[in-house]
């Protein structure tokens, strides 16, 4: 029902609207309505908050995100056996100490030089001496 708000207040008492209105039937309510409503909110469950009816999704993606972080970062972490070549080493004391020493030099110069002839672990070795 569109209402002018300029007009005035016995014209709108002359709209169709409520002559329709003063047609329909009464109707009363029966006398146990006042129980069946009461009844119908006692066992009604009550509501839980809207952030708890999300808590188990949550909780279930959560964990299993956490998991795959875990697991990712295990991997990530988790470095391939690398096969160390053993290196033996001469006491200082001893009289090929001096050509101990200079074979090393030497081949670390040969590495710096055509380091794509070695292996890793051949690089990381000479570095380490």
């Amino acid at each position: 029902m569109k209402r002018d708000h300029e007009s005035n207040p016995e014209a709108w008492e002359k709209d169709p609207v409520w002559d329709l209105l003063r047609q329909s039937p009464c109707v009363e309510a029966r006398p146990s309505f006042a129980d069946n409503v009461v009844r119908a909110a006692r066992l009604e469950p009550a509501p839980q908050a809207w952030w708890k009816r999300f808590a188990l999704p949550i909780a279930v993606g959560g964990l299993s995100t956490a998991a795959s972080a875990v697991i990712a970062i295990v991997l990530i972490v988790q470095q391939p056996a690398v096969e160390s070549s053993i290196v033996e080493t001469t006491p200082a004391d001893s009289p090929l100490a001096a050509l101990d020493e200079a074979l090393r030099t030497e081949a670390l110069l040969v590495a710096a030089d055509h380091p794509a002839d070695f292996t890793d672990a051949e690089l990381v070795s000479l570095i380490a001496y």
